[in-house]
């Protein structure tokens, strides 16, 4: 018993003794290493929070790192700041002395080459640069922010609009850049006519008229005389001579580029160039060219025409005074660029009967409207109506009737005098004008008014029944030369009824809307359930169908433009067969091109849409749709449609494929031979509600179609011969205006009803919107630069005071505004900074207390480990000693 007692405490003396031993090795440790902790073991969760601490305050080192990157990127942004801002107000210095209105064309022409030098002296200063980090590029930071595009002379921003961030606390991100669109925001208009394409070869041989350019609340006024003849000009005597009517070889023509000069350089009514800069821009490689007015001041730009006086002197006799015909057709109307509403022509006793042709119309500019409603009462004269939409309307809109004289010879030829109505803002903002309700009258159409696109939804499905749900049929919106692609997806624009998708027009109105902006597209459901769809800023505005997105289907289109019957252009009835029966040549013409596509017996639709897309290049838009992709005859239509929103013509050279099979032609072409026809009566042509009759006795057809182009001036319609084959001539009359054509009386074979309308409304024979306003492109402080250039170069000391001036301030204002942002970053990350030191302090100080050995305590207890060490090993020395000598005795 006494032995295992005794063995028991020296198991208990030794255990002590190794605890006791492992204590000093411990503190030892401890004290060598500076270190609470060798392994996690030791004390997990003092180990635990160690971690914790020596993570966070290498996250705040990181953090103090990101703080002083971003406020060296924001300290090197403000000093490029600074320096932008100096240019700025330089520039701003002189464009104060331009606007005094004293200086002499040499002083102008040094101010504007020192604005363009400060302007290169901007560009540089935005791409300021820091470690190949540029500043103001966004996240493309090794990209230029700015750089003059060779092309155009522009200067274009060439990085994108997010900023550069970097984590400042954990989980928190602080911007430290600001992108070009920041320091130069786009907020500046510029507006700009850009005129149809038009031949290199073009000659301008219209009357004499007045162009009214007017920007913002000035206006200058250029006049444009005719060049006529009305002589006799080959020493022959003529019946046509000294007859009042324009007739071949008796006019002259200008040339796009003197018409540009003629604009610039006019001084008798207005300085015009200290308004607009006119220019000729050539495409030598298609053979195209158009004119181009440009304001330079960012106000409203608007152009009107309006003929000479009645009365006025013959070039070939300057002393006796003759009457003289107005044009029906003025320059600007024939390019395009006219921003005033111009009604078709009426006759001086042409009256309106409300009961049987009532007004049912929506007028609207901006925040002004008026909803006009005749339909009792006595009928109106033309005069009446204005007066009643001018009382209407109030003092935003002013409505006049313009009145052209009777024009008559000693012969048959005879122009009766017409009259039209002209719309115009006061302010020059743009105007709509639409029907309310088409199925009951559609007389604003009818009188060349309407400014909407009115959907028809009746009876149009939508086109993707069968195949893949989720592909959206694509439409084409181009507002102001800006092309938008929008997507409609079946569940969006259609209801399910019955078996099919009927297309909603609303929808679809509310899509393009949508996704071009509600500040370019307006829309309204009309009263009969249709949908007028319009430009809100009166700038040009076209639809097409685009085709599928899937490869499969690219050579179709979904057709709800076309169905809806608002795709630009030309649109055809529903194809007549699914191959061509014969052989012919179809010519589609605008203004400024002409293909001419040879079709073979047996090609189907889809092979003559391509053909035209391939002969056609790059200046038309050809779509096909085909309701069931099947080919089969009665399900498919094509559509054309000029990328300048130029009118088309289309009419068969050779054979009868438009008219017949592609139900496309919207020309009047002779049905036989017309070579040996001689006239012997009168022929009248009539155009845009006016008439015109020719007297052709004596004459043969080549002598009719130089008589048609002279008299009309080859404006509202054309005439040529084309050759169906050798030796068969027909007659070919076509409008380049769009218009519908119709002839009677001494026609040489011309169908007697008129010429076919393939989607066109009143006087047009195809879908074609009239432009209110020109064309308006949004720019930043580059841009504002160019215009200032231009006109102080033009000397425009009152538009650089009124309207510069003001966008400089606002220009500076964008740069203190940044700067400020910048200033504001920068000190809040300087106190972020302090305060993270601050706690880093702090959390060393944790860290330490957590971690670190504390040297006095730790030798103390070494101390007294080391006591009861030695005091242990003296115990058991005293208690193992006779405990063993027992044991051996």
């Amino acid at each position: 018993m006494n032995r295992v007692t005794n063995s028991m405490m020296n198991q208990i003396f030794l255990s002590d003794m190794h605890n006791n031993l492992e204590r000093m090795l411990k503190l030892q440790r401890q004290m060598s290493t500076g270190k609470l902790h060798q392994r996690p073991s030791d004390d997990p969760l003092a180990v635990g929070r160690e971690l914790s601490i020596s993570t966070t305050i290498f996250e705040n080192e990181q953090y103090l790192k990101n703080l002083d990157d971003a406020m060296m990127w924001l300290s090197n942004t403000d000093a490029a700041l600074n320096q932008i801002g100096d240019v700025m107000q330089r520039i701003r210095e002189l464009v104060i002395y331009a606007g005094n209105g004293t200086f002499k064309e040499a002083e102008y022409n040094a101010i504007a080459d020192e604005v363009y030098q400060l302007q290169e002296e901007l560009v540089n200063t935005a791409n300021f640069s820091v470690e190949g980090r540029y500043l103001f590029s966004g996240l493309n930071s090794t990209q230029k922010a700015f750089q003059r595009d060779p092309s155009t002379g522009k200067i274009v921003y060439m990085g994108n609009e997010r900023h550069v961030e970097y984590e400042v606390e954990r989980q928190v991100t602080g911007q430290v850049s600001f992108h070009g669109r920041e320091v130069f925001p786009i907020r500046y208009q510029q507006y700009t006519l850009a005129s149809y394409e038009v031949p290199l070869s073009f000659s301008w041989t219209g009357r004499s008229e007045i162009l009214q350019i007017k920007v913002g609340d000035r206006t200058a006024k250029v006049q444009i005389p005719e060049k006529w003849s009305d002589d006799d000009k080959d020493g022959v005597p003529d019946l046509s001579d000294g007859n009042n009517f324009r007739d071949s070889g008796e006019l002259g023509g200008y040339t796009l580029d003197e018409l540009a000069s003629l604009i610039n350089e006019s001084l008798s009514m207005g300085d015009v160039g200290k308004l607009v800069s006119v220019s000729v821009e050539k495409d030598y490689d298609r053979g195209v060219q158009k004119l181009v007015i440009k304001g330079h001041t960012g106000e409203p730009l608007s152009v009107t025409s309006w003929p000479s006086a009645d009365f006025e002197p013959l070039p070939s006799d300057e002393t006796v005074k003759k009457p003289t015909d107005h044009s029906h057709i003025g320059l600007a109307s024939y390019l395009g660029i006219e921003t005033s509403l111009k009604s078709v022509e009426f006759s001086l006793s042409d009256t309106i009967d409300p009961a049987s042709d009532p007004i049912y119309w929506r007028l609207e500019s901006g925040d002004n409207f008026a909803e006009v409603r005749i339909d009792s009462g006595s009928p109106l004269s033309i005069q009446d109506l204005a007066d009643r939409l001018n009382s209407a309307a109030g003092d935003w809109l002013q409505v006049i009737v313009q009145a052209d004289e009777e024009e008559a010879s000693l012969g048959a030829d005879f122009e009766a005098p017409t009259q039209k109505l002209v719309f115009r803002t006061l302010d020059g903002s743009a105007l709509n004008i639409y029907d309310l309700k088409p199925t009951v009258s559609t007389s604003a159409a009818d009188f060349g008014l309407q400014t909407a696109l009115v959907m028809n939804d009746t009876n149009v499905i939508f086109p993707l029944d069968g195949l893949d749900p989720n592909m959206p049929a694509l439409v084409n919106v181009e507002v102001g030369g800006q092309s938008y692609t929008v997507k409609l997806y079946r569940d969006q624009v259609a209801t399910f009824s019955g078996s099919t998708w009927n297309v909603d027009a609303s929808k679809v109105a509310k899509a393009i809307q949508s996704q071009v902006g509600a500040d370019l597209i307006g829309y309204r459901e009309l009263e009969d359930g249709r949908v007028a769809l319009y430009s809100k800023t009166g700038q040009s505005l076209r639809v097409t169908d685009l085709p599928f997105g899937d490869p499969q289907f690219s050579d179709y289109t979904s057709g709800i433009a076309a169905n809806l019957r608002v795709h630009s252009g030309i649109t055809g009835d529903e194809i007549n067969g699914t191959t061509a029966p014969s052989d012919g040549v179809i010519r589609i013409r605008s203004g400024g091109s002409t293909v001419d596509i040879a079709v073979s017996a047996g090609e189907t639709a889809e092979e003559i849409a391509k053909k035209i897309k391939g002969l056609a290049g790059s200046w038309l838009d050809v779509s096909l749709y085909d309701a069931d992709l099947s080919g089969s005859s009665g399900s498919q239509r094509i559509s054309v449609a000029a990328k300048d929103g130029s009118p088309l013509a289309v009419y068969d050279v050779q054979g009868d494929v438009a008219s017949n099979f592609l139900q496309i032609d919207t020309a009047l072409r002779s049905t036989s031979d017309v070579s040996g026809w001689t006239g012997s009566g009168t022929l009248s042509i009539t155009a845009n509600g006016y008439t015109h009759t020719i007297d052709t006795a004596g004459m043969d057809v080549n002598d009719l179609v130089n008589t048609v182009n002279a008299r009309f001036q080859s404006g509202d319609v054309r005439a040529e011969i084309v050759e169906d084959s050798p030796g068969d001539m027909r007659l070919v009359l076509w409008s380049p205006k769009g218009y519908v054509v119709q002839a009677q009386g001494d026609t040489p074979a011309l169908p007697g009803s008129p010429s076919p309308t393939r989607g066109g409304v009143g006087p047009y024979n195809q879908v074609t919107t009239v432009r209110t306003s020109a064309d308006i492109n949004s720019t930043d402080f580059f841009g504002l630069l160019d215009d200032l250039i231009q006109a102080v170069k033009q000397g425009d000391a009152e538009g650089i005071s009124k309207s510069i001036l003001p966008k400089i301030d606002q220009a500076m204002d964008d740069i203190f505004r940044v700067r400020t942002q910048a200033g504001a970053l920068v000190k809040r990350y300087q106190t972020s900074s302090s305060r993270l030191k601050q706690m880093n302090l702090n959390y060393n100080e944790l860290y330490s207390k957590v971690s670190d050995t504390d040297l006095a305590e730790a030798a103390t207890k070494f101390a007294m480990a080391q006591s009861v060490y030695q005091a242990s090993l003296a115990t058991i020395a005293r208690i193992i000693q006779p405990t063993l000598v027992d044991f051996l005795t």
